[in-house]
């Protein structure tokens, strides 16, 4: 049915032609080879099927996510201003080879004292010091009578040195001595020179048993006892200190 309906409709295009051809009205009558070009493409126009596009959507998806990078800015740092680390010294107090009271006192300094710092020993809470007073150009502070100032968390920490191991002070010398017996009581008296360091005290012996303990820096004492006649008493003086003591030649008296 639908050949039939073509080949109609391609005969009334060619009578519609011709007809067209042979209307009178000056118009020029068509070739044999326009007319036959003109049936072709008909022709072709007629029995060339039509195709029919069809969009298929795509099923797959290509979207790209876009990556978001994130800068992390850092915090601004601030650079402290560095200042000369100093000490006041708010209490006379004693300036020493090392930080604690093993070291010896190299020099006393005087309240408001400023000396630079060089060294810490936070242990015991000593500072080393500049110092013109000592032999190595620096000694110790103790932080409880001073006060610091400018960078002093920038000074390093100091081993502090060895202990020194002092010598035992030096035995006294008897300056003079003198007893007196007298109804069955002898007094014994003595006198010497000082010439300890650092000592602890001295004590006096009486026939080889301390009879006496005396603070630092004596130079005299005064004994007393009941004696037997004819008997021998032996005294000497020992000085001492942590580092060991020394004692004095012997005096023997007899009442």
């Amino acid at each position: 049915m639908k050949k039939n309906h073509k080949f109609k409709l391609m005969g009334a295009i060619l009578i519609f032609v011709t007809v067209s051809c042979n209307i009178s009205g000056g118009v020029p009558e068509p070739s044999d080879s326009v007319i036959q070009t003109a049936a072709a493409q008909t022709l072709e126009v007629i029995f060339t099927p039509s195709v029919k596009g069809t969009v298929v959507p795509s099923t797959s998806s290509n979207t790209s996510t876009p990556t978001v990078t994130a800068t992390k800015v850092g915090a601004a740092t601030r650079t402290p201003t560095y200042s000369v680390p100093m000490l006041t010294v708010r209490e006379q107090t004693n300036c020493r080879t090392g930080p604690g009271q093993d070291y010896e006192v190299i020099f006393t300094y005087l309240s408001g004292k400023e000396l630079e710092i060089i060294g810490r020993y936070e242990q015991d809470n000593y500072w080393l010091v500049k110092s013109d007073a000592s032999s190595t150009g620096s000694c110790w502070l103790w932080g409880e009578f001073v006060e610091v100032t400018g960078s002093y968390w920038a000074v390093p920490s100091v081993t502090p040195p060895p202990t020194s191991t002092k010598a035992p002070p030096e035995a006294p010398s008897i300056q003079e001595w003198k007893f007196d017996c007298s109804g069955g009581i002898m007094t014994f008296s003595i006198s010497w020179i000082d010439r300890g360091n650092d000592e602890t005290g001295y004590r006096v012996f009486r026939n080889g048993e301390a009879v006496a303990e005396l603070p630092a820096n004596s130079t005299s004492y005064v004994d007393t006892f009941e004696f037997t006649a004819d008997e021998n008493v032996d005294y000497y003086l020992q000085v001492y200190s942590p580092y060991g003591s020394a004692n004095s030649s012997i005096i023997r008296v007899t009442c």
